[in-house]
C-alpha cells in the first residue's frame, strides 16, 4: 500500500455560492454542486460573484484554529456540541434542559466554530471576481443580508475543506 499525500496547498478553485441571485439550480443541483464543487452541476451561474479559493495546508488549517481560539475553547461546549441531537424539536428540548453553565459553554463553543470558519475563509480567499483580496481585509463582513453572509461563509468553508482534504476531484 502506498503512502497517501494531502492535496497541494497551491491548488485554487473558482466557486460561486448558491444564495447568489445569479445562480439558478434546483435543490438537487445545488446539493450536487456543494458536494463536488463542479460548476457544471448548476443550471446557470453566469454573472454570479466568483470566489477564488486556495487549498489550505494542515499548518494553515491549524493556524486558523489557533487564531480562532483553539487553546481556549470550551471543552464542555465541544462535548455538548457533539452530543446535541440532529432533529430540530429534539434539539430544542435537549437545549432547554441544559443548565445555564452548559448553555454558556455550548454558546462559547459555537462562537469558536464561527471564528474558525471566518479564519479559514480569510486564509483561503484570494480573489473575488478576479480582484485580489488584501490579507488584512475581510470583504465578506460587508455581505447583506446577514443570512446570506452566513451562508456564503458556510459554503466557502465547505469548498475549502473539500479541496484541502480531498483535492479538486472530491471523494
Amino acid at each position: 500500500m502506498a503512502l497517501s499525500f494531502m492535496p497541494s496547498s497551491t491548488m485554487t478553485l473558482d466557486v460561486v455560492v448558491t444564495c447568489d441571485p445569479a445562480v439558478i439550480a434546483t435543490t438537487e443541483q445545488a446539493a450536487a454542486y456543494l458536494e463536488s464543487g463542479d460548476l457544471g452541476k448548476l443550471e446557470k451561474h453566469e454573472g454570479a460573484t466568483l470566489f477564488t479559493l486556495k487549498a489550505l495546508s494542515p499548518t494553515e488549517r491549524e493556524e486558523a484554529e489557533v487564531r480562532a481560539g483553539a487553546y481556549t475553547r470550551s471543552e464542555l461546549g465541544r462535548m455538548l456540541w457533539v452530543e446535541s441531537p440532529d432533529e430540530p424539536r429534539a434539539k430544542a428540548l435537549w437545549h432547554h434542559n441544559l443548565s445555564d453553565d452548559e448553555k454558556s459553554a455550548l454558546a462559547s463553543y459555537q462562537g469558536y466554530i464561527n471564528r474558525v470558519f471566518n479564519e479559514m475563509v480569510r486564509a483561503s480567499l484570494i480573489m473575488i471576481d478576479e480582484r485580489p483580496i488584501a490579507k488584512d481585509s475581510n470583504p465578506l463582513d460587508d455581505i447583506r443580508p446577514e443570512a446570506h453572509r452566513v451562508q456564503v461563509i458556510a459554503e466557502l468553508v465547505r469548498h475549502v475543506q473539500r479541496m484541502s482534504l480531498l483535492g479538486q476531484s472530491g471523494k
